[in-house]
C-alpha cells in the first residue's frame, strides 16, 4: 500500500507508519512514540502496574506501536492514534490481568497462620531439644549449686575433677547430684507429657 492511498489527516504520520511497516525503521517508530507520548503517560498515570517502571511502559508502547503499524489499515477511515490507543490499552489490561492472576495463585497457596499446625514448623528432634531446654531452664531455678555443677559435669562441660572443685565436694556427692538431676528432669518431662 503506498503512502498516498492512506487517507489520514497527517501525512507525516502516514510516512512514519509506512517506514515502520516496510523498512522496520526504528527512527520512524520513535517519532510515532514521541507523538503519542502524552497518551502513553496518561495511560501510565491511569493504570498502576507494580512490575513496570517508566522504561518498561515505553518498551511496551514501542512493541504495541510496531504491531499497530503492521496491522493498521487507514483505508476504512480509522485513525492510527485511536487504533494505537485501543491496542495499547488492551495490552495494559492484559498485563494487569496477568499480575492479578499471579497474586490469586499465591493467595491460593498461602495458608493462614491460624490454620497452621505448629508441630509442622519444627522437626521432632528440634522440638525435643526446645522442650528439654525449657525444662532445664525451669529446674535450674530449683536446683542446688552442687546439682547445677553436677548437671554441667553430666553434659560434658566439666571434668569430674573440675566439678568437685567448683562444688567443693567429693566424687561420690557429684555422682549422687547427677542422679538427683536425672530424677528431677525425668519427673518434669513426665509431667509435661501428661
Amino acid at each position: 500500500m503506498s503512502v498516498t492511498t492512506l487517507p489520514m489527516y497527517n501525512e507525516e504520520e502516514a510516512i512514519w507508519i509506512e517506514q515502520v511497516r516496510s523498512n522496520h525503521d526504528s527512527n520512524a517508530l520513535s517519532c510515532l512514540i514521541n507523538k503519542y507520548r502524552p497518551m502513553i503517560d496518561n495511560m501510565r498515570a491511569h493504570y498502576y502496574i507494580k512490575s513496570l517502571d517508566r522504561n518498561d511502559w515505553y518498551q511496551e508502547a514501542f512493541w504495541i506501536c510496531y504491531q499497530t503499524c503492521n496491522l493498521f489499515d487507514g483505508t476504512t477511515g480509522s485513525k492510527f492514534g485511536s487504533f494505537f490507543k485501543m491496542k495499547f490499552k488492551h495490552r495494559v489490561i492484559d498485563i494487569i490481568r496477568k499480575e492479578n492472576s499471579q497474586k490469586r495463585k499465591l493467595n491460593n497457596i498461602a495458608e493462614p497462620l491460624e490454620k497452621i499446625d505448629t508441630k509442622r514448623l519444627t522437626i521432632p528432634s528440634h522440638r525435643n531439644q526446645i522442650e528439654l531446654f525449657d525444662t532445664l531452664n525451669y529446674l535450674a531455678k530449683k536446683m542446688t549449686k552442687t546439682e547445677i555443677v553436677a548437671l554441667r559435669y553430666a553434659m560434658g562441660h566439666l571434668s569430674l575433677r573440675q566439678a568437685c572443685e567448683q562444688a567443693q565436694t567429693d566424687e561420690r556427692q557429684i555422682r549422687q547430684a547427677v542422679y538427683s538431676c536425672h530424677r528431677k528432669i525425668k519427673k518434669a518431662r513426665e509431667l509435661d507429657l501428661s
